[in-house]
């Protein structure tokens, strides 16, 4: 039997941030951009380009779900790991981005997690 090779990989990623020091309200579209810049920060514009998908935002948790190539998962994830803070309008946020589950299927973010003791 043939296996399917993923196209893609998704990350769960919890953003942790002031929301007093932010000039607006973040949106789905504005996370977008702020990753996208973390990743130009880090690899480049060549690297920011890549195709990038916000599948859910949830203001109040902080909580993103992104889905991006399997071939650009790693600068994906070194890029949150090490970006200190996110650029919204002409501010610089302090951010911390813990990325909670990673996997091939999106159906397995919607288990429970689970944590090593």
């Amino acid at each position: 039997m043939k296996q399917l090779e993923p196209k893609y990989w998704y990350l769960k990623v919890h953003m942790d941030y002031e929301k007093k020091y932010l000039p607006f309200p973040l949106t789905a579209e504005l996370v977008k951009v702020v990753v996208v810049g973390a990743i130009d920060i880090m690899f480049g514009e060549l690297s920011s380009c890549l195709p990038l998908d916000v599948l859910k935002f949830n203001e109040k948790t902080g909580i993103v779900i992104l889905r991006v190539p399997k071939d650009n998962y790693a600068k994906v994830r070194a890029a949150l790991t090490v970006c200190p803070s996110m650029r919204v309008g002409k501010v610089d946020v302090p951010v911390i981005y813990t990325t909670q589950q990673a996997s091939s299927c999106l159906l397995s973010l919607a288990g429970p997690e689970r944590s090593v003791i």
